[in-house]
């Protein structure tokens, strides 16, 4: 039951089977060796051109440091964008999902709503 949906609750289990939810947490966890973990949030997935060319730019600006030194860090001004949504994200417990002790940790990316954004614009310096 859990390979087929690793998001099943042990009641569930425990009603399909006739047996108490003690004995299902039992089993799962020390016969099976399966713990319920939550995912990781992570930013978004980048693509390896996405990483080539974020590794470009800051060799790039690593070079300007090393040759203007603290004068090229007064001069930067900069900024970001980002439109903020408004949506319920899925929570911690609503993603848990159970996981072998030798499997690595889910991943949830960030859904962004499509609707009721706005854009938040800051730009900063130095000082």
């Amino acid at each position: 039951m859990i390979v087929a949906n690793r998001r099943v609750k042990q009641k569930d289990i425990a009603n399909a089977l006739d047996i108490s939810k003690e004995r299902v947490h039992h089993i799962i966890t020390v016969h099976l060796g399966y713990r319920k973990v939550s995912a990781r949030w992570v930013l978004r997935q980048l693509t390896v051109e996405m990483k080539a060319q974020r590794k470009t730019i800051c060799t790039q600006l690593l070079e300007r440091f090393t040759h203007d030194g603290k004068h090229f860090l007064r001069s930067i001004i900069t900024g970001d964008e980002s439109w903020v949504h408004h949506y319920d994200p899925e929570s911690n417990m609503q993603s848990m999902q159970y996981r072998n002790k030798n499997t690595q940790a889910p991943k949830k990316f960030k859904v962004f709503a499509s609707a009721r954004k706005l854009l938040l614009i800051i730009f900063w310096d130095i000082e």
